[in-house]
């Protein structure tokens, strides 16, 4: 059997790709090994690399001959040297795979202009035997860039932890008994992520003869205070709970009945977007990053094709106004999640890659 080393950074931060690589792990075979880089907050970030690169070398070059290095890239400007040297450094008796699993369009912009940017690629990342990415945008540049070999597209996950205990039938029956219909964004609380336009929306049914609207808002960011004094200024039935996780973002995606994502960034494949669906959530979303790969207008919720307010809340005001729509969609997400996001699936789609090269 294959010996697999996956480069991972350090899990001590609780979201993205951290997330990820925790719920994964579980569900993977044991031939799996994990060898992390980072900082650690002990030594200093040079010496920290350094020693980062000799511990991978020296493991590697023990272990089997015959193996596969995956090594998870985020494209952008921060790691792009770091993570390359990686791809210099394992042996060439080994398989390699470079996951971008994250994808900076502003450094895309930087490699667009560069030829120096360009090279190394080819001379580093480019040297994998398979590319992973989380949207076939990314594949589409890659192509552009010069990459010939295979390219994967693949999703980010659902911790099935999450619904431990759950089941659609549940769900449904909490928000049944809910007074309020309750929307939610769960993520960075900042301009580009569409959060001010959210919040905005909710102005368009202050005077309407709906039941009562409700927005959550979890998550932390440079926008938080401003919008909370905004909420206050304008006397917005907005709660904001701060950074959750495990049970106490189970239950905030519990207690919804709509998930809002507007986003403007470049997003790879949002966690958030496919917990929500995990949940059961109809989903009003932009097209952005991989969220048009998989995401089925109508079916799953409905596309914005921009972000004001004002049609937001008109995409708000249409599934509302149809209970059983929204029942549909809800039960749609449900097992769509189950069955496509949830940790156990990406695994074993992620062992499929690692059988096919090498």
């Amino acid at each position: 059997m294959k010996q697999v080393f996956f480069l991972v950074p350090r899990l001590y931060n609780p979201g993205g790709v951290s997330n990820y690589y925790s719920s994964l792990k579980p569900f993977l075979s044991k031939n799996i090994t994990y060898l992390y880089r980072g900082k650690d907050g002990k030594i200093n970030l040079i010496a920290r690399m350094l020693l980062d690169y000799f511990l991978f070398f020296k493991t590697v070059r023990h272990g089997n001959k015959n193996g596969v290095v995956l090594i998870n890239h985020s494209l952008g400007a921060g790691g792009f040297l770091r993570d390359s040297i990686y791809s210099i450094i394992t042996p060439e008796a080994y398989s390699q795979i470079v996951f971008f699993r994250g994808w900076s369009t502003e450094f895309e912009k930087k490699i667009n202009e560069s030829w120096l940017l360009k090279k190394w690629l080819m001379f580093t990342f480019f040297k994998a035997d398979q590319i992973i990415v989380l949207a076939s945008a990314f594949k589409e540049k890659l192509k552009e860039w010069g990459y010939k070999r295979s390219i994967t597209i693949e999703t980010t996950l659902v911790d099935e932890q999450l619904l431990k205990g759950e089941t659609f039938g549940s769900i449904s029956d909490y928000r049944s008994n809910l007074e309020a219909t309750q929307l939610l964004y769960l993520g960075n609380i900042s301009k580009a992520k569409g959060v001010w336009d959210i919040v905005k929306s909710l102005e368009f049914f202050t005077n309407n003869s709906f039941r009562t609207i409700e927005l959550t808002i979890a998550g932390t960011g440079k926008e938080l205070e401003r919008l909370q004094q905004y909420s206050i200024d304008y006397n917005l039935n907005i709660r904001f709970t701060g950074f959750v996780r495990q049970e106490r973002k189970a239950q905030v995606f519990r207690k919804a009945h709509l998930y809002v994502f507007p986003s403007s960034h470049g997003e790879g494949m949002p966690n958030s977007l496919l917990e929500a669906m995990a949940f059961g959530l109809p989903v009003i979303t932009t097209r952005v990053g991989g969220i048009p790969d998989f995401f089925e207008d109508g079916k799953m919720g409905l596309f914005l094709e921009n972000s004001d307010p004002e049609h937001i809340a008109e995409k708000i005001h249409y599934l509302i106004k149809r209970p059983g729509l929204m029942k549909q969609i809800s039960e749609y997400n449900y097992k769509y999640a189950m069955n496509h996001f949830y940790a156990s699936k990406v695994a074993r789609r992620l062992e499929k890659i690692i059988e096919s090269v090498g």
